[in-house]
């Protein structure tokens, strides 16, 4: 998709790395903050395009009950959109909204963890590639929990794939056993799956103190196994 129709969420990424590197507690506030603006100012853009553009069709009435509500969009857009949202999670980014928020209104005087600040750098950064195909993200090979982010979009990215590929339905109740059985996926494969999407969904809903370095490794290591798998 043209870069053009990002260009605000670009900009606003941008802003936000120009901030992230300098280590003051003002800088990480607005760091965090453009990151937010960035990921609803891409689902708001995603949603007023054409359906010929995006490939999804959005009801201009259900847009206009959406308006500004952030909740609301992201219950649109993950509602209408979910086959270009692998490997996002409505939950996370509406975890980390409440923090902006707090820190919005509360943040005098106040910082944010850097891990925060990197993880949902990569939940964006994931946004746009999914919405747009623009990547705004290197990936790197270290255990952190950006990287697990971006592993685990791109696994669910493949799952989706091989199972359109065997005519499953990904919304089927017994996708699993149906991928068994076509022989694409076995049960280690799946018990995995569901170990990395454990580790994943508890790690970003951690307090940054709390993060937990070997979990993250060990997700980093099943999720480049998988991929490893699922592109042969």
């Amino acid at each position: 998709m043209e870069e053009t129709w990002a260009s605000g969420a670009i900009e606003l990424l941008k802003h936000a790395d120009s901030h992230i590197d300098l280590d003051t507690a003002f800088d990480s506030r607005m760091a965090f903050i453009s990151i937010d603006n960035s990921v609803e100012t891409s689902i708001r853009v995603f949603m007023s395009l054409p359906e010929k553009i995006s490939g999804i069709k959005f009801q201009r009435k259900e847009v206009d009950e959406a308006g500004n509500s952030f909740p609301k969009m992201m219950e649109l857009v993950f509602q209408r959109a979910q086959s270009k949202l692998s490997g996002l999670n409505d939950s996370d980014i509406e975890h980390y909204h409440r923090i902006r928020n707090q820190l919005y209104h509360n943040g005098t005087g106040l910082g944010v963890d850097r891990r925060y600040l990197v993880a949902y750098r990569q939940i964006a950064a994931v946004l746009l590639d999914n919405l747009f195909d623009i990547k705004a993200v290197s990936k790197e090979a270290e255990a952190t929990l950006e990287n697990l982010i971006l592993l685990f979009n791109e696994v669910e990215t493949l799952v989706r794939d091989v199972l359109n590929y065997s005519n499953i339905d990904i919304a089927h109740t017994f996708k699993w056993e149906m991928a068994m059985k076509a022989g694409i996926l076995d049960i280690k494969d799946i018990n995995e799956l569901t170990e990395l999407r454990m580790i994943r969904n508890t790690q970003v809903h951690s307090k940054a103190q709390n993060i937990d370095r070997e979990r993250i490794k060990l997700g980093v290591q099943i999720a480049e196994a998988l991929v490893k798998k699922l592109r042969a």
